[in-house]
């Protein structure tokens, strides 16, 4: 019985061994295509990581950078809806952000942009604060516990939970960490793991100038907006709801509130915008 059962955990461990690898040679291949220029073909290979994947979110994100490349930003902002919900914020890197405000520029979705700009400080402020932290003073041993499980285990975003945002991103991928922590050199771990977190540093600071540049879009295309662009809004009239025919959900935690069954499953549907700004 106990060899039965130590058989089938050895068959588990090898079935999620072998999925993960099969995900990331997709990630690969659709990273390639989409260096091409084959767009079509990468959205589809991305399309075929599944939400119980590691590598899903950056499968969500990288797709929703091909849409944005086809112009197809009402597709591009479904799949940034997903990953910048509340439920993944300590996993999200900041160009996820900066993409995602940069598509409602484009429709012209001006509060949602606001809103963005917003989201994207309060997130990364606490993030900075760990990774400036975490160069500046000595590994703590709580730190060095979660890294040294790179020796025996697997490490990943779900096993991290809320504590991802505390730790350099896809920390747990890098083969020169795995390779010192399975030594057992914690001194070139820990250097290591600064080089790591001064990665990300610089990849917040360099997103926080975009959104920068976003934000003075914003303020330019507002000020500059026509006479007749405003007397058209004015003009705006929206058709009967009817309630026969409506379900309504109360939702008492607002715009933070979110469903898990409805994450990767948004659909959005944007009005024809003349916004013709800056390209990333």
């Amino acid at each position: 019985m106990v060899k039965t059962v130590a058989n089938l955990l050895l068959t588990l461990s090898m079935s999620v061994a072998l999925a993960a690898g099969s995900d990331k040679d997709k990630m690969n291949k659709a990273r390639e295509l989409y260096e091409k220029g084959k767009l079509d073909a990468a959205v589809d290979i991305y399309s075929k990581i599944q939400p119980s994947s590691d590598f899903w979110l950056e499968a969500l994100e990288e797709r929703a950078w091909a849409h944005t490349r086809q112009g197809k930003f009402e597709d591009a902002l479904a799949d940034l809806q997903s990953i910048t919900s509340p439920v993944w914020a300590p996993q999200v890197g900041p160009e996820t952000y900066m993409l995602s405000t940069f598509v409602s520029l484009k429709i012209c979705a001006y509060k949602d942009v606001i809103k963005k700009v917003d989201i994207f400080k309060k997130r990364m402020l606490p993030r900075v604060e760990a990774l400036e932290s975490m160069i500046d003073q000595p590994m703590s041993e709580e730190t060095w516990k979660t890294v040294s499980k790179l020796k025996k285990s697997t490490v990943s975003m779900s096993s991290l939970g809320q504590t991802a945002d505390k730790f350099p991103r896809y920390f747990y991928r890098d083969s020169e960490l795995i390779s010192l922590v399975k030594k057992g050199l914690r001194e070139k771990a820990e250097a290591r793991m600064k080089v790591l977190a001064k990665a990300d540093l610089a990849e917040i600071e360099t997103n926080l100038k975009k959104m920068k540049i976003i934000d003075i879009e914003l303020i330019q295309n507002v000020l500059t907006l026509d006479k007749d662009q405003t007397a058209k809004a004015k003009d705006l009239k929206f058709s009967g709801t009817d309630k026969n025919k409506t379900m309504t959900f109360p939702v008492s935690g607002g715009d933070d509130e979110v469903w898990v069954d409805e994450v990767g499953h948004f659909q959005v549907k944007a009005e024809n915008c003349p916004y013709k700004g800056a390209s990333l």
